[in-house]
């Protein structure tokens, strides 16, 4: 999945929740020594659901 600003969105599936989520991540590979992440959600649910209501309005 693409982000606007921080190109790629993934899980770090090496870090599962109780309840087996993955948390997820925005990334930057174009960045040396391996790229920038930021934490952007606890799980896909909560990421998924930030942005349709961000393009709901």
């Amino acid at each position: 999945m693409y982000d606007d600003l921080w190109e790629v969105v993934v899980l770090d599936t090496s870090q599962p929740d109780q309840e087996g989520e993955y948390p997820v991540y925005a990334w930057n590979p174009g960045v040396l020594e391996g790229g920038l992440m930021e934490k952007v959600a606890d799980n896909f649910g909560e990421f998924t659901l930030h942005e349709c209501q961000q393009e709901l309005g």
